[in-house]
């Protein structure tokens, strides 16, 4: 049965969750509550073979506890049935093709799906230094299956031109990946808030594969900085289901910790205060 109870934070979770498989090997960067909501939902739902590979401990988990703010290091590193350092991620575990998906959320994106994570403005002298490229240039030319996620879509982060190239989607749409020696498919599903996204395949620019439930098409291009193409017969993604949203909000993050990717500042602010101490009276 379909719940007619959810937030936006849960329908990009379940989204997210959807595009993972049973056996798949799942990477995970750090702080990025929305990928592990996901990725617990999946493996507790439809995909109950997957193992997440979380970076935080650089670890594999078979049995994974809830989401946690301050204990979610040693939960996964308590349950982890190997451990690896960062050259060993970095030089063997990656390239190896052992991943078969990782999520990365982009700061900014344009329409062949080219992404940014290092600054906006100059190089030189930016507006804003953000985390930086870390591994996602070299994974986004081998990986088989790029996703990306974007909590609130809209036109700072779905821009004509980024200021930075962190990871590689179809380039300029017009030179193929192929000619430039990269193994990787490139992005393939872009899910936000406002809709699941994809690329056309033969101009390689963004499309829409489903807008969520209550989002026009008017909104949705309204809200991004280049035209996306949108069918006429765009379908309305599929609601979460009941039994999906219970085991979000009992099971797998009852503190709501998915939320911090969704608020501002100040309300985010409230939140990991009142995250934290609940956590530390437990």
């Amino acid at each position: 049965m379909y719940s007619e109870d959810f937030t936006p934070d849960e329908m990009v979770v379940v989204c997210m969750a959807r595009e993972i498989k049973d056996w798949d090997v799942l990477a995970q960067g750090i702080a990025t509550p929305l990928v592990t909501n996901a990725y617990l939902l999946a493996k507790k739902t439809h995909a109950p073979n997957s193992t997440p590979m979380f970076h935080m401990g650089n670890c594999y988990v078979l049995e994974p506890r809830p989401v946690s703010l301050l204990y979610f290091e040693k939960y996964v590193s308590t349950w982890a049935i190997r451990f690896q350092h960062s050259g060993e991620v970095t030089m063997e575990h990656l390239p190896s093709g052992r991943v078969t998906i990782e999520y990365f959320r982009p700061a900014q994106i344009d329409t062949y799906g080219n992404f940014n994570n290092t600054c906006i403005g100059d190089w030189h002298s930016p507006k804003v230094r953000l985390p930086g490229a870390a591994g996602i240039p070299e994974v986004s030319i081998t990986y088989k299956k790029i996703l990306l996620y974007v909590p609130r879509h809209d036109k700072r982060c779905f821009v004509p031109k980024i200021d930075f190239v962190s990871g590689v989607g179809f380039l300029d749409g017009k030179t193929t990946r192929e000619e430039m020696g990269f193994p990787g498919k490139g992005p393939y599903h872009i899910i936000t808030d406002l809709a699941v996204l994809g690329f056309d395949e033969r101009t390689k620019r963004m499309k829409v594969i489903s807008l969520h439930p209550g989002i026009s098409r008017e909104e949705i291009q309204e809200k991004t900085g280049f035209e996306l193409i949108i069918p006429e017969d765009v379908p309305i993604t599929e609601p979460p289901l009941k039994e999906q949203i219970r085991v979000i909000r009992e099971e797998i993050d009852p503190l709501g910790i998915r939320r911090l990717e969704f608020l501002p500042a100040d309300e985010r602010d409230e939140l990991l205060n009142r995250i934290i101490e609940i956590e530390l009276s437990r």
